[in-house]
């Protein structure tokens, strides 16, 4: 089986890392001029460690799962699984922290969701960016009321419209494009903006986000 596999191959060429205490097995080889050790010690400088104990391990290389969804990285069932076909290391530390924020989502839902703060926000965001996109392009029907993930809606934006694009019309709306394409995706992008971009932007830009974010860290960090 490939997990074991991967254990001896990491173990033999000393490439078992840590993320906190989460572990790291690299399947695949990484590419020339980004470092596994770089990487590893950065996200754990940037994430407190009460935000992956529930992610019990991190496999880096190449997985049936990206190919069929198209996608560089995943959290499923504890783990997190992110390509060694990386440009760079940020975004490696990109991957993996976006990741993470998946994994703090799955396990606090309740928190962040059941008050509908979150998706009034989100929603009200989509509405603004529509008014924008309808000026050239056709906005799916159900784009300003759908805050879960929707394969039309993602199609639009990342094909239609395109990310080149998108990241230009939703400055001051949305941390980024990719933000824009679900509820799930906008926690995620503000997660990784708290800990490697801009946390005074974020705070001005998605004040509910913000305030949620700061409210679960506290939360987790008093239950460690």
């Amino acid at each position: 089986m490939w997990i074991q596999e991967s254990m001896k191959r990491s173990q033999r060429l000393k490439d078992e890392y840590k993320v906190n205490s989460t572990s790291v097995f690299i399947k695949d080889k990484l590419p020339e001029g980004v470092s596994a050790e770089f990487v590893f010690n950065y996200v754990t400088s940037r994430v407190p460690s009460y935000m992956t104990r529930n992610v019990d391990v991190i496999y880096v290389g190449q997985f049936p799962e990206m190919k069929k969804r198209d996608i560089n990285a995943y959290f499923d069932n504890d783990a997190i699984y992110v390509t060694n076909e990386q440009e760079d290391e940020m975004d490696m530390i990109e991957d993996i922290i976006h990741e993470i924020s998946h994994a703090v989502e799955h396990y606090n839902r309740e928190f962040l969701y059941d008050d509908g703060a979150l998706q009034r926000e989100f929603i009200g965001k989509r509405k603004r960016l529509s008014s924008l996109l309808s000026q050239e392009y056709e906005v799916p029907a159900d784009f300003n009321i759908n805050f879960e993930y929707d394969r039309s809606i993602d199609d639009f934006l990342y094909r239609d419209v395109g990310y080149d694009a998108l990241n230009q019309i939703c400055v001051n709306i949305f941390p980024s494009g990719y933000a824009a394409t679900s509820l799930s995706e906008y926690w995620a992008k503000g997660f990784e903006e708290l800990f490697i971009g801009s946390k005074d932007n974020l705070k001005s830009m998605c004040p509910i986000l913000y305030s949620r974010l700061i409210g679960l860290m506290k939360e987790l960090e008093e239950n460690t």
